[in-house]
């Protein structure tokens, strides 16, 4: 059958996951040509050619479109086709203010009542982003998780659900930004990691906030820097 072509399914077994409908598969497909800068900034999207590259029909590439639109990952120009959202210095500003309003809080949640087990979680965490060096995919994997686990420790859901999304948006920014990318690599990001996992450890509260949020206006700053040589075209 030609939807074969797309995912190749895994062998059936009493516990496994229920598989993806045909339009989640191609959502999570475009989403991550997006955001791993395949589909660029400014880029005219097609029904007919995304279905002809995965090999379906066009109904579930429109269906995988139209969540792209409620996400705003792509914008719906009537009669001709969907943009990929052009990238603004303002979103920066957005992401980083959002993320500098949850993730101080959270980890500072953290810090005050999850005690050693969470410390050991987010030790991983640093321990994977040191041991993923000069693998830019892998880096943004494990900085990501750091982050996350915060969300994750707190069980909040929504929390966690917001920064993903935030995230896919500073992970897209290093695909487009190359001279951004030993920043995510480069021992200050770790280093500014490891003082945060060592509040946590030490119960500390105001310190962790505090970190983190030093650390988040670094980033910020990086990527305000590097935003003039991201290529549109």
């Amino acid at each position: 059958m030609q939807y074969r072509k797309l995912v190749e399914a895994p062998e059936a077994s009493p516990s496994a996951a229920p598989q993806l409908s045909l339009t989640d598969q191609i959502y999570e497909r475009a989403r991550r040509e997006i955001i791993e800068a395949k589909w660029r900034p400014g880029r005219i999207l097609l029904e007919p050619e995304l279905a002809a590259a995965y090999g379906v029909s066009k109904t579930p590439v429109r269906e995988a479109l139209r969540l792209l639109v409620q996400e705003d990952w792509v914008v719906n120009l009537p009669r001709r086709g969907y943009l990929v959202r052009p990238l603004r210095l303002d979103d920066i500003g957005e992401v980083f203010g959002l993320r500098s309003m949850i993730e101080p809080t959270l980890i500072a949640e953290i810090a005050r009542m999850s005690g050693p087990s969470a410390a050991e979680i987010l030790a991983a965490r640093v321990s994977d982003q040191r041991g993923a060096e000069g693998d830019l995919h892998a880096s943004l994997d494990a900085a990501s998780s750091f982050h996350l686990a915060a969300a994750q420790l707190a069980n909040n859901r929504r929390a966690e659900g917001m920064l993903e999304r935030l995230l896919a948006e500073v992970r897209r920014l290093h695909y487009l930004m190359p001279n951004v990318e030993a920043h995510i690599n480069s021992q200050a990001e770790i280093t500014a990691h490891e003082r945060i996992l060592n509040a946590v450890r030490a119960g500390d509260a105001d310190k962790a906030a505090g970190l983190m949020r030093e650390h988040l206006n670094e980033v910020a700053r990086t990527m305000v820097n590097g935003f003039a040589q991201v290529p549109t075209d």
